[in-house]
């Protein structure tokens, strides 16, 4: 049997992933979510340890979500509370089996992080990531343990506004995601680096 060869693509969600600050009044759906922390649960991490938790309020949520955004760097909060759903990503820093630290946790944090932000994209919705937020209010608001507990971002959900109305900022930001590093600024062949040698 003939293999034809299809032109291979960059994943659409991964090209049309990016960190919005304006998001539109559209309702972030029940099941839209769960399709979010579905795409966490299928990340990869070192040992299946899985080292993420996700609190999240919805901002018809009212106090709750306030006390998330209260949480939130000054700058962030005049943004931020305009998205529809507001969640913190959480590391579980020790491994279940021998209660000793995971040196992966932060790697694999990300992985879980990253699924959901594309397949936020490839549902139309955008995820802004923030590393702006009062760690300690959160883990206090959250009542971790924070021995075994860390935040690491803040994640502001929603549709993003239609590119039309965006302000002169928000192109501006667009735009500035768009400008990506050459592969060849990071991406470095070990035979041809040995060869040089």
């Amino acid at each position: 049997m003939k293999n034809d060869k299809k032109k291979l693509t960059l994943n659409e969600a991964i090209k049309n992933r990016w960190s919005p600050r304006t998001f539109s009044q559209e309702a972030v759906t029940s099941e839209m979510l769960e399709l979010l922390f579905e795409a966490a649960r299928q990340a990869p991490s070192s040992r299946n340890a899985q080292p993420w938790n996700y609190y999240y309020a919805e901002k018809t949520d009212g106090n709750a979500f306030q006390q998330l955004v209260d949480c939130l760097s000054e700058g962030n909060q005049v943004w931020a509370k305009h998205a529809q759903v507001l969640m913190v990503s959480v590391m579980k820093k020790k491994i279940d089996a021998n209660n000793r630290p995971n040196g992966k946790a932060l790697h694999d944090m990300g992985a879980a992080n990253v699924s959901i932000a594309i397949q936020a994209a490839g549902m139309g919705l955008q995820v802004h990531q923030m590393g702006g937020f009062d760690k300690e209010k959160a883990a206090g608001l959250l009542q971790l343990d924070t021995e075994n507990f860390e935040p690491v971002t803040v994640f502001a959900i929603g549709f993003p506004v239609n590119e039309a109305h965006f302000s002169e900022e928000e192109k501006k930001r667009k735009a500035q995601h768009l400008t990506r590093k050459e592969q060849k600024e990071f991406v470095f062949r070990m035979s041809d680096m040995l060869r040089s040698k």
